[in-house]
């Protein structure tokens, strides 16, 4: 159970946050041009939390190749609200995009939103045919908390063995690269906030090691991976610390660090879709989920 101390932290993170998304976002349509969306499709018990959206080009032939998306939020914050936005930038690029909301700490601790994440990528494969997903070109992305677990879940459908610490089953879905913004890495090592300590709390930090360290169980069937970061990202240093680790391990990579002196960007920048460096990075990301299209 959360503590007070966490739980008054995590209510002025989310006071604080929703203010600067709303602000970033109000301007925005709520249907961007030549995207047609589909709204809250139930994947889960939990009526409030287990809802997504799909955001499909309406001029399409045939399946689509298709992107799942993990919003970020420190694992206490966001929804696929946060997203929409977006997913439907990446959508007008020729992708289906599935953007999930998923229960947030207090209401779970460690590994339920995995457990979310897993349930909604189910999702995704049985209603393929219903909505022109193209299983066999998926694509995995997340930002923030949403990246670091777009990682793990990467691994877990990877690593049979890491796979059986959850319990899950391998959906059948083809993954051809992960996209990682601004995400942390290495939680085990992690300087936790206090907000993050009511969903990974110590007494998770000091049994569930094996099923926190990811990266202990890093395989070489994860797919090729795109690393973005900013200049004034507070997580920038993680992101190079893991490019390190992946050059060390001979995985296709690609890691950037956006912004210059001119152009102080701070963390998830990208998701801010009035912003040309956003988009800039957005095409990057793009081109770069294409090259493995097969």
């Amino acid at each position: 159970m959360a503590t007070k101390e966490q739980i008054q932290a995590i209510m002025k993170l989310r006071e604080d946050w929703q203010k600067e998304d709303d602000q970033r976002d109000e301007k925005l349509p709520h249907v961007f041009e030549g995207i047609e969306r589909v709204n809250d499709l139930q994947y889960g018990d939990d009526q409030q939390w287990n809802v997504l959206d799909v955001y499909r080009p309406q001029k399409r032939n045939g399946k689509l190749p298709v992107i799942i998306l993990i919003h970020g939020g420190n694992w206490c914050y966001g929804a696929k609200d946060t997203y929409q936005y977006y997913g439907m930038g990446l959508a007008q690029h020729g992708f289906a995009v599935v953007n999930a909301s998923y229960r947030l700490a207090p209401q779970v601790v460690f590994p339920a939103e995995l457990d979310d994440i897993n349930r909604f990528v189910t999702w995704t494969t049985i209603y393929a045919d219903e909505y022109g997903f193209d299983l066999d070109n998926a694509f995995l992305c997340g930002d923030s908390a949403g990246g670091q677990m777009a990682l793990q879940y990467l691994t877990i459908w990877a690593n049979p063995n890491y796979r059986k610490l959850f319990g899950y089953e391998q959906p059948q879905i083809k993954f051809r690269a992960g996209v990682l913004n601004c995400a942390p890495y290495f939680m085990l090592t992690q300087k936790l906030w206090t907000s993050t300590k009511a969903y990974y709390t110590d007494d998770i930090m000091q049994h569930q090691q094996a099923m926190i360290g990811t990266e202990n169980y890093f395989s070489d069937q994860i797919p090729p991976l795109f690393i973005a970061t900013a200049n004034h990202d507070y997580l920038r240093d993680d992101s190079m610390k893991f490019s390190g680790f992946l050059m060390a391990k001979n995985h296709s990579h690609i890691a950037k660090v956006y912004g210059d002196e001119d152009h102080q960007l701070k963390h998830d920048f990208m998701i801010n879709q009035t912003s040309a460096l956003a988009k800039q990075a957005t095409l990057d990301e793009i081109q770069f989920m294409k090259k493995y299209i097969k």
